[in-house]
């Protein structure tokens, strides 16, 4: 069974008129947005240019290779500073251990020490022990023995001097 054909519309290419949906511009809105007709305005819009990327400069070949052998040289000396800054990380990470390693075994000995002289009570666990450490610090404390710490010199003039105007510029703190 065929099917009949169907009729094809024709219809004109869409012209200048206004694109459906559009309101329709009443002259009281045209006449006070614009100050002439809307043929002139029209006429009057600035057009858009396309987007064309500015041309690059010019450069010749020896500029290029200049600026190649500095990039290349600034590469290498970035290398050799990451060289380096590994090296010194993996030499850190080795002294953090180190330095856990001898916390750890201190610890211990702490609490054997803590257990052998047993007493009325139980070795307290480390993370005590170094709370009460801090309390108990004085000023002597930082000074190695045989210095004797006394009090500080009243600063002088340009100390003085330079206190005061941290204030006035700090607003006084």
């Amino acid at each position: 069974m065929a099917r009949a054909a169907k009729k094809t519309k024709t219809t004109k290419p869409a012209g200048r008129g206004r694109k459906p949906g559009r309101p329709v511009a009443t002259a009281a809105k045209t006449g006070a947005k614009t100050k002439g007709s809307p043929v002139a305005r029209t006429a009057a819009a600035p057009k858009r240019a396309p987007a064309v990327p500015a041309p690059a400069p010019k450069v010749s070949k020896d500029e290029l290779r200049a600026q190649v052998e500095k990039l290349e040289r600034a590469n290498a000396t970035l290398r050799t500073k990451s060289r380096e800054a590994g090296r010194a990380a993996k030499t850190a990470a080795a002294r953090i251990a180190e330095l856990e390693d001898q916390v750890a075994r201190l610890d211990k000995q702490l609490t054997e020490q803590g257990t052998a002289t047993g007493g009325g009570q139980a070795a307290a666990s480390p993370k005590d022990h170094r709370r009460t450490q801090r309390r108990n610090i004085d000023a002597g404390d930082s000074a190695p023995p045989g210095v004797v710490v006394g009090k500080p010199e009243p600063p002088d003039l340009e100390a003085e001097t330079a206190r005061e105007n941290l204030e006035e510029n700090l607003g006084g703190k």
